[in-house]
């Protein structure tokens, strides 16, 4: 009897050692802070803005050519792109105003900013902005088209200090740090604010 105790009483504890193992070891599904989505703008040199880190924001701006009559109802785009659970949601404002001004983080916020959209994407989805057409050649077929990506950081995006994400533009990387602003390139500027609570 004594034996057959043993003998059931084995295999139970075996079974939950192997569920407490199996538990030990289940894949961490949160992403990690280093792999994020980013936006891919379409323009003529693909631009890549990843989400920002926890507690910051980051915002990118594409400065847009005039038209050919010089009168074009808005002179930059800004674009805001942040994670929403497993999606990339980015919210698109329009500028009016002389950019060649612009030679700060606080200098955007001087300029008229008109709330287009917001678009959520999963990962490989692209969008087209429809209200926004006829921005030039350096855009795609001359709309505002977007792509959810993966990014991964490089070891120079500051996610443990004072930064908050990067842009890509062709081979160069770029990442400001908080409460700076610093230009991707031909691509456009990324400007990096922390969050205030």
């Amino acid at each position: 009897m004594r034996n057959l105790k043993i003998i059931l009483f084995v295999p139970l504890i075996l079974l939950v050692c192997f569920l407490m193992v199996g538990f030990a070891t289940k894949p961490d599904n949160r992403p990690s802070p280093k792999q994020r989505l980013a936006v891919e703008v379409g323009l003529s040199t693909p631009w890549t803005v990843s989400t920002a880190t926890e507690g910051h924001t980051l915002r990118a701006f594409v400065r847009l050519p005039a038209s050919a009559n010089g009168e074009s109802p808005f002179s930059a785009i800004r674009l805001e792109p942040k994670m929403v659970g497993d999606k990339l949601e980015v919210t698109v404002f329009a500028l009016s105003g002389d950019t060649g001004a612009v030679k700060s983080c606080k200098d955007w916020s001087t300029l008229k900013e008109s709330r287009v959209t917001s678009l959520t994407l999963r990962e490989g989805e692209e969008a087209t902005v429809s209200q926004m057409s006829n921005l030039g050649p350096n855009f795609k077929n001359g709309m505002l088209t977007l792509r959810a990506v993966s990014f991964v950081a490089p070891d120079v995006d500051p996610v443990e200090g004072g930064g908050c994400g990067c842009g890509r533009c062709g081979g160069l990387t770029c990442c400001p740090d908080a409460g700076n602003c610093l230009g991707c390139g031909t691509c456009g500027t990324v400007c990096c604010q922390p969050n205030i609570p």
